[in-house]
C-alpha cells in the first residue's frame, strides 16, 4: 500500500528556514558578532554563545563562521559524556600548525555529569586554548552560570555573546517574510493575522524566534480552517 504525501502548506511549519537570519540578526548584532570573531582569530578567548533553545544560536555561530579565515580548520562537536575523551585525543600540535576553531553544541548537557568531572573538561578546554584552539561554544545562560561558578581562570579568560530577543518589529518581519512564501504575490500584510495577535505572541514568546514560529503554525491552522 503507498504512503499517501500530506502537502503541508503552512509557512511556519519549518522551525528554523534558511534566510530567516537576514530578518532576525540586527546591523548592531552582525557588527558584534564581526568584533568577536575578530577577537576569537587573534587571541583565541573562549567565546560562548548564550541564549535558551531557540533564541538563535546557531545563526550566530554561522555568522561567526562566515567571519572566520578558510585558513582556519575547523571541529564541531556535540556534548557527549565523551567529549572529555575526545577532546584529549585530538592532535593539538598538529592542528595547530592550521589553526583551529572548536565549536561545541549542546553544551547545557554538562549538567548531566558531576562538578568534579565538569572541572576536569574545563580544565581541558581553558589549557587548549591558552595553546591556541579558538573555541566558540554554546549553552544556556544557567549552564554559563555554573561554569564561571567552577573555573575562575575560564570566566577571566571569555568572551560572551548573549543571543538577543526579537524586537516587535524584527518579529513582525519574519512571520511576513513566512507569508509571502505561500503567497501568489508578496505584501508587507499580516493577514490573516491581526497585529494584535502578533503582539500577543510576541509577548508570549518573549521575542524567542522558535516559539513565535511555533505559535505562529498553531495560530495559522486555526484561522485558515
Amino acid at each position: 500500500m503507498r504512503k499517501t504525501e500530506i502537502k503541508n502548506d503552512n509557512p511556519f511549519f519549518e522551525i528554523m528556514h534558511k534566510g530567516d537570519e537576514k530578518i532576525i540578526m540586527s546591523p548592531q548584532a552582525l557588527k558584534k558578532i564581526k568584533e568577536l570573531s575578530k577577537e576569537l582569530v587573534k587571541n583565541h578567548p573562549i567565546l560562548f554563545i548564550v541564549g535558551d533553545h531557540g533564541s538563535g544560536k546557531s545563526l550566530v555561530e554561522k555568522e561567526i563562521e562566515k567571519n572566520i579565515p578558510k585558513k582556519f580548520e575547523k571541529r564541531k562537536l556535540i556534548f557527549t559524556i565523551d567529549l572529555l575523551s575526545e577532546l584529549r585525543a585530538l592532535p593539538i600540535e598538529r592542528m595547530l600548525k592550521k589553526r583551529i576553531v572548536i565549536y561545541i553544541d549542546k553544551f547545557e548537557l554538562t549538567s548531566v555529569i558531576d562538578d568534579g568531572e565538569f572541572e576536569k573538561l574545563l580544565d581541558v578546554i581553558y589549557d587548549t586554548s591558552k595553546s591556541g584552539v579558538g573555541y566558540v561554544i554554546s549553552c544556556h545562560p544557567d549552564t554559563l552560570a555554573r561554569i564561571f561558578d567552577i573555573s575562575d581562570k575560564i570566566r577571566m579568560n571569555s568572551r560572551v555573546y548573549n543571543v538577543p530577543s526579537l524586537t516587535f518589529e524584527q518579529a513582525k518581519k519574519l512571520i511576513i517574510s513566512r507569508l509571502n512564501m505561500v503567497r501568489k504575490k508578496k505584501s508587507n500584510s499580516l493577514n490573516p493575522f491581526t497585529e494584535s495577535q502578533i503582539r500577543n505572541i510576541w509577548k508570549t514568546s518573549r521575542g524567542n524566534p522558535r516559539m513565535i514560529l511555533l505559535l505562529c503554525a498553531n495560530l495559522y491552522n486555526i484561522v485558515k480552517r
